[in-house]
C-alpha cells in the first residue's frame, strides 16, 4: 500500500457531518485539542483535523440532512487513544462540554470519559490502563486475534534512568511501562504511537550498548511532522549531530518508490544513531 499526505490513514478515517463546519473547527481544536490539518472549499465545505494519530474529516452537512442534535439521538460513537488521558478530560471540561461519562476505569481495561459535542455527535476518549483479556470480563471470544508482525528496537543502554530522561527531553518520550530499578532496567516507551524499547546492557547476555562496544549496527530512522524541530530538540537535550537536515534526492524503485525527503542524523548520548527526516515526495 502506497502512502498518501491527503489522507494519512490507513485504517478507518471517520467523517463527521457538522452543520456549522468553521464552527466546529474552532469547537474542536478547543474543546478536545484537534488541529487543523487543511480546509476545502469557498466557503468550506470539508476539512481535515488531527489529535495526535487520530485523523478525522469534517463535513458541511447538506440541506436536509439532520445532524445527531436534531434526531435526538446518535447512530454511532468515535472513539480516540491519547496517552494524557488525565490532561485532555481536565481540558475538555474546562471548555464546558457535554460529559455523559465522567473518566473511569472500565471492566475491559480502559481509563476513559465520554462527551457530546457541539452537533450531538458522541465522543469516547479512552487509554488502555490494563492489558485484558475479554474472555477475562465476560466477553465470548469467536475468534482468536491473530497479530500484525510488528518490529519494535530495544536499545542497550549503559544507563536507562538517564536515556529515559533523554529520549523524554529529545523527542517527548512516555514510558509504557517500566521493569526493575538501579542497575537493571527494562522499559517500553512510545514515541506518539511508534513504540520501542530499551534496556540495561549486559555483557554476559550479549548486549553492550554502541557507546561501550565503540560502533553501532543499526541505524535509527524516526519519520515526523517536523524533523527540523525534532532534530534541533534532540541536540538540546545532549545528542550530537552527525550531519544537520537537509533534502535529499533518490532515484529509487519498487512500488512506493522515494524521491525526495528531508533527513538530518545525530548520536544520541548512549551512542545510537538516529535519522530522523520526512518524506516529501
Amino acid at each position: 500500500m502506497i502512502s498518501n499526505r491527503s489522507v494519512p490513514t490507513d485504517s478507518v478515517l471517520p467523517h463527521i457531518a457538522y452543520r456549522n463546519l468553521e464552527e466546529a473547527i474552532v469547537w474542536l481544536t478547543n474543546a478536545f485539542g484537534f488541529e487543523e490539518h487543511y480546509r476545502y472549499g469557498e466557503p468550506p465545505n470539508g476539512a481535515q483535523m488531527r489529535a495526535g494519530n487520530a485523523w478525522i474529516m469534517l463535513k458541511q452537512a447538506r440541506v436536509g440532512q439532520a445532524i445527531p442534535k436534531e434526531l435526538g439521538f446518535g447512530t454511532q460513537s468515535l472513539t480516540i487513544f491519547v496517552e494524557d488521558i488525565g490532561s485532555h478530560f481536565e481540558k475538555a471540561k474546562s471548555a464546558r462540554v457535554h460529559l455523559l461519562e465522567d473518566l473511569h476505569e472500565t471492566v475491559y481495561g480502559e481509563l476513559q470519559y465520554a462527551v457530546e459535542d457541539l452537533d450531538g455527535h458522541h465522543w469516547l476518549f479512552s487509554r488502555h490502563a490494563k492489558n485484558v483479556g475479554p474472555e477475562n470480563w465476560g466477553a465470548k471470544v469467536a475468534s482468536a486475534r491473530i497479530l500484525t508482525p510488528q518490529i519494535s528496537p530495544m536499545l542497550a543502554v549503559s544507563n536507562a534512568g538517564a536515556a529515559i530522561e533523554f529520549y523524554r527531553a529529545a523527542f517527548a518520550a512516555t514510558v509504557l511501562w517500566r521493569l526493575g530499578e538501579g542497575e537493571h532496567v527494562v522499559a517500553g516507551l512510545s514515541l506518539h504511537g511508534a513504540e520501542f524499547f530499551l534496556a540495561t546492557e549486559a555483557p554476559d547476555y550479549g548486549t553492550r550498548g554502541p557507546a561501550a562496544a565503540g560502533f553501532t549496527t543499526v541505524r535509527i530512522e524516526l519519520f515526523v511532522d517536523d524533523p527540523t524541530a525534532v532534530h534541533r530538540s534532540a541536540l538540546k537535550a545532549g545528542a550530537v549531530e552527525r550531519d544537520p537536515v537537509r533534502e535529499h534526492t533518490h532515484a529509487t524503485a519498487g512500488p512506493n518508490p522515494i524521491k525526495r525527503m528531508l533527513q538530518g542524523a545525530l548520536l544520541d548520548p548512549f551512542g545510537h544513531l538516529w535519522l530522523i527526516g520526512r518524506f516529501l515526495e
